[in-house]
């Protein structure tokens, strides 16, 4: 995958959410699986009905993936950053990584989340970061760091053990 520039992510982002295809995505998904399984009734064929499974389950899990690249976007145009630090971690299952960022930040409560890369490969450690956060929970909904956008894949968790946030 080639680096893409910090500001070239935002514009993609922008570009992708500008769209109510982008925005309402997961709908769409959960609405081609529940046509698919209305075909596959019609036809008793199973192969659409696997289809529709495929795309039911796609959707699902996607679905916070739109309300948080809107409020990333939200954020980073409507609020100043803070700086902070982004841990990152990468876990691999078979073939695919998963990335999460620890966000810590100082006077705030430290938060985790999972977040996908878009134009960029996250090196495992501790980075220097500008965090921007969501206006009524107070979790981040944006860090960037020198290589790219962290934006949570779902609801960002408080870190710590038992669910307890700690604040630095």
């Amino acid at each position: 995958m080639g680096k893409r520039s910090v500001e070239a992510q935002l514009a993609t982002l922008r570009a992708a959410m500008k769209w109510r295809v982008g925005r309402n995505l997961h709908n769409w998904l959960m609405g081609t699986g529940a046509l698919l399984a209305i075909l596959s009734l019609a036809t008793w064929s199973p192969i659409p009905l696997v289809c529709a499974v495929f795309f039911a389950i796609v959707g699902i899990s996607e679905r916070r993936a739109a309300p948080n690249l809107l409020n990333a976007l939200a954020a980073y145009d409507t609020r100043p950053p803070s700086l902070g630090e982004v841990t990152i971690t990468i876990t691999r299952w078979d073939s695919d990584n998963h990335y999460h960022a620890l966000v810590r930040e100082r006077g705030h409560a430290d938060w985790d989340y999972e977040f996908v890369p878009q134009g960029w490969s996250p090196a495992t450690g501790s980075h220097a970061a500008r965090i921007w956060r969501s206006e009524g929970t107070g979790a981040p909904a944006l860090a960037v760091v020198d290589e790219g956008l962290l934006i949570p894949r779902y609801d960002p968790k408080p870190a710590g053990q038992a669910g307890q946030a700690s604040v630095r």
